[in-house]
């Protein structure tokens, strides 16, 4: 069978960190493994405007051919105007209003920066991109978003070569929730939308992370709504397997990830304050990892003893998820309309602890959770619920009752089998 030359277009790439740039990551190692010759296409490290980094990452990538390129980033020069540094204050996913500047910014970025602040890589990325076609025998084109700009790569690709081009969504586009709160002219939103209708109508095949709501959508705007696909991020079974499961000697409450104002984090706060109530001697403990809201962390640590580790390798961040007896997720609270599910949400299920995701509306969290008979979604009506269950699990883990679960259909959800699921999309193109 000849050997499939893939060009996978990704802005974020090792050593940027975050479930992003796993994604593509992981599925180009073991693409790898399926007679595949992934070549990525990424930008410099040196200009790119990453907020969040793990070296760690790269020992994954010592094998794919990688590609680099300059990029032009205003995000960069926010950052170096807001604080005299290229990437300290890069913001996590916009830019917040907390100021003059800020606000004049966010005006600027969403209304002439379409679709994204980081469209200073397309030109570079471009002409990168024909060189490595023209010197290897590209089979298909992935391009990768967010930044959806990239996706205006793929699309002159196509304009130019007609390749196979598959378009992967891991965020909604124009539907990607704090759009709504952002004010943007009638004609930014119009082009927004042209851009991302254009790509999706002109793509061979268009994966998304989350399916159902989201997928009506997307239907809607192309005429054949059978060649969108569902893959969720995954977990790497090799990777987690290894990495040690450190024993607590209290009952560990774990939180990775990124948690802020816009996430439902006040449902679990209300839960922690009756706990605190009525037992306050309790052998508790709240882990966190990631970025992690300031404001947040001091209310939390009102009620209940708490460890913030900060941002973390990759990792090291899985040995503190192995080291749980409960696992919490935050929903973002404008999620309702296309339903996210969380990166870490697969990688929480592997370690056999249960899960409470909360969340005003997930029927696509919900989906996932049942492999997992004790996690449930939990909202603002579900504060008694929470409260019952920690307690149980807490007293079966003072009792020596406490068990971890066996998921027996989690290897599906491996980064392996999802690459597979990938396989037989890319070679299914006609």
């Amino acid at each position: 069978m000849k050997k499939l030359n893939i060009l996978i277009i990704s802005y974020y790439w090792p050593p940027s960190g975050g479930s992003g740039v796993q994604r593509w990551m992981y599925f180009a190692k073991y693409l790898k493994k399926l007679n595949c010759n992934p070549i990525v296409l990424t930008v410099d490290p040196k200009y790119a405007s990453y907020n969040l980094k793990d070296s760690s990452l790269l020992s994954q990538i010592e094998d794919i051919e990688t590609h680099k390129t300059y990029s032009f980033e205003i995000l960069s020069l926010y950052s170096l105007i807001k604080s005299g540094d290229r990437t300290k204050s890069i913001p996590q996913s916009y830019i917040p209003h907390k100021s003059i500047f800020d606000k004049l910014s966010s005006f600027i970025r969403f209304n002439f920066f379409i679709p994204d602040s980081r469209i200073g890589w397309n030109y570079f990325a471009f002409k990168k991109a024909k060189k490595i076609i023209n010197n290897n025998k590209i089979d298909y084109v992935i391009t990768t978003g967010p930044p959806h700009s990239s996706h205006l790569i793929g699309q002159k690709i196509y304009n130019k070569y007609k390749l196979k081009w598959i378009v992967d969504l891991r965020d909604p586009w124009s539907e990607l929730f704090y759009l709504k709160s952002k004010f943007s002219f009638t004609f930014s939103k119009k082009l927004n939308y042209q851009l991302e209708s254009k790509v999706l109508e002109n793509s061979d095949a268009i994966i998304t992370t989350v399916g159902d709501r989201y997928h009506k959508i997307l239907s809607s705007k192309i005429s054949n709504p059978n060649k969108i696909h569902k893959i969720y991020n995954g977990y790497d079974k090799l990777n987690y397997d290894k990495i040690e499961e450190k024993k607590p000697n209290k009952f560990n409450i774990v939180f990775t990830g990124v948690l802020s104002q816009n996430h439902n984090y006040e449902v679990f706060h209300e839960v922690l304050k009756i706990l605190s109530a009525k037992k306050k001697n309790l052998n508790l403990i709240f882990s966190l990892a990631g970025r992690i809201d300031n404001k947040i962390i001091k209310i939390y640590s009102n009620e209940i003893e708490l460890i913030n580790n900060g941002y973390v390798d990759h990792d090291i961040a899985i040995s503190i998820i192995k080291s749980s007896h409960l696992l919490i997720n935050f929903n973002y609270k404008e999620t309702e309309e296309t339903d996210m599910v969380s990166g870490k949400l697969i990688e929480y299920l592997a370690s056999g602890s249960p899960i409470i995701n909360f969340s005003n509306s997930a029927k696509e969290s919900e989906n996932v959770l049942k492999l997992s008979p004790k996690s449930f979604n939990a909202n603002s009506n579900s504060i008694n619920q929470v409260v019952d269950f920690i307690r149980s699990e807490y007293n079966d883990w003072i009792e020596g009752r406490y068990k971890k679960q066996t998921l027996p259909n989690i290897d599906s959800l491996s980064r392996e089998s999802l690459t597979n699921k990938l396989f037989d999309i890319i070679t299914g193109i006609k």
